[in-house]
């Protein structure tokens, strides 16, 4: 088993800040999009969204210090591709996230009152599919065996925010709305459920990472 994934290596070191910086990102997503809920479109919400923004921007600053880390440390390229393979689709999870709250500005979007609770579901199970996730990315550095656990977690959240989709965009269609306005609220349902969609291909690759280990 190669150093990286060793506890005392630096690149595990920043690879850990740069998942904690992933998961407050996650949060304060998630926050924002409570605040929208509360409020609308207010500029508090604006102010989330910044913030929420440069949280990310501050982890894409710890994924190139992880990638300059291993090109000084000359790792073998194999398994330099498996982590920066891993670093990109995790960053891509939160673009995914930045891009729902990105929509709702840009498109003024308001979310009628009859829709607010199935939104805040589907929000909090996309957000928890990429924490487990994450916590997944984490127990590669040390428990090979148990990524399997979260790979199976993420696909079983991701299947219920399927269904949740399907569902909700039924309700949408059935509604009295605008021909307009139900496209724009489908589009937004679609765009909160690649959050798990890209939370499953980030467990799809630890789930082959581990399995190459483990050989």
């Amino acid at each position: 088993m190669e150093i990286f994934f060793s506890k005392r290596n630096k690149v595990y070191e920043i690879v850990e800040r740069y998942l904690d910086k992933m998961l407050e990102a996650a949060e304060l997503f998630k926050k924002t999009m409570e605040k929208y809920f509360e409020v609308g479109l207010s500029r508090e919400f604006i102010e989330m969204i910044e913030t929420t923004h440069l949280s990310e921007s501050m982890a894409d600053d710890i994924r190139r210090e992880i990638e300059l880390e291993m090109y000084e440390k000359s790792l073998i390229p194999e398994s330099r591709g498996d982590i920066l393979g891993l670093l990109e689709v995790t960053d891509e999870v939160m673009n995914k996230a930045q891009s729902v709250l990105y929509q709702i500005e840009t498109e003024n979007l308001e979310i009628p009152q009859e829709l607010k609770d199935d939104f805040i579901k589907l929000i909090h199970n996309n957000i928890s599919a990429f924490e487990v996730a994450v916590d997944g990315f984490r127990i590669l550095f040390h428990n090979l065996k148990a990524v399997r656990e979260k790979v199976q977690e993420v696909d079983k959240r991701e299947s219920s925010s399927d269904r949740m989709e399907r569902d909700l965009i039924r309700k949408i269609f059935a509604a009295n709305y605008d021909i307009g306005k139900k496209i724009l609220l489908k589009d937004l349902v679609i765009e909160i459920g690649n959050i798990s969609d890209t939370s499953e291909e980030v467990t799809d690759r630890l789930n082959i990472v581990a399995a190459k280990r483990m050989v």
